[in-house]
């Protein structure tokens, strides 16, 4: 049975999943981390592509990004080939280092990035790796509540909060540790044996 196409149209947003092949790690260290996004932010200036968020777990990764070009798999394909050759020699690996194709999502307002951003944000938290998400440098969290340069472009999601970046950042921020307080208070009042 053949795979549907995926939606591709120019200004398509996207939430991007790509998991190791077998659930194996795709970053085996920091050294990793860094190196595919030197290839991520290479992937977004040559394929005109803005990056809203990112999340680097240990055998996934999440992308939130916006295509000018109807190029997501291209884009994808690109990254994932260049990255998997890097790791593969580094650490003496041969064959796939993804498992099946990417997974995408279309994003289809300013809400639902809203959340597809808090979402990765958060993954670090809930996969128990760290407190909170400023404590987990391989996502786009600090260019969210810290000014500087970054090649994460965070203004469609800050402006939802305020035209003012500096009171959106700390808005911003506000909204990661409500979420923090709900999901401990959830943990709190769901009993072990359900969560």
């Amino acid at each position: 049975m053949s795979r549907p196409p995926r939606p591709a149209f120019p200004g398509a947003t996207y939430h991007i999943t790509a998991r190791g092949n077998n659930g194996e790690r795709i970053f085996g260290d920091d050294a990793d981390r860094y190196a595919y996004l030197v290839q991520l932010a290479k992937a977004l200036r040559t394929m005109d592509v803005r990056l809203f968020a990112y999340a680097l777990m240990s055998n996934h990764v999440h992308l939130a990004l916006q295509t000018t070009q109807p190029n997501v798999s291209a884009m994808v394909r690109w990254l994932h080939t260049r990255h998997a050759r890097q790791f593969n020699r580094r650490h003496g690996r041969i064959n796939h280092l993804f498992g099946e194709r990417f997974h995408s999502k279309v994003i289809t307002d300013d809400l639902y990035l809203l959340e597809v951003t808090l979402y990765l944000h958060l993954n670090p938290v809930e996969a128990g790796l760290v407190a909170h998400p400023a404590d987990y440098p391989w996502t786009s969290y600090r260019s969210y509540v810290t000014p500087g340069p970054s090649f994460v472009d965070v203004r469609p999601v800050l402006e939802i909060f305020s035209q003012d970046l500096r009171r959106s950042r700390k808005a911003y921020a506000r909204f990661i540790r409500d979420e923090l307080t709900r999901l401990t208070v959830t943990a709190r009042i769901v009993p072990a044996s359900q969560n």
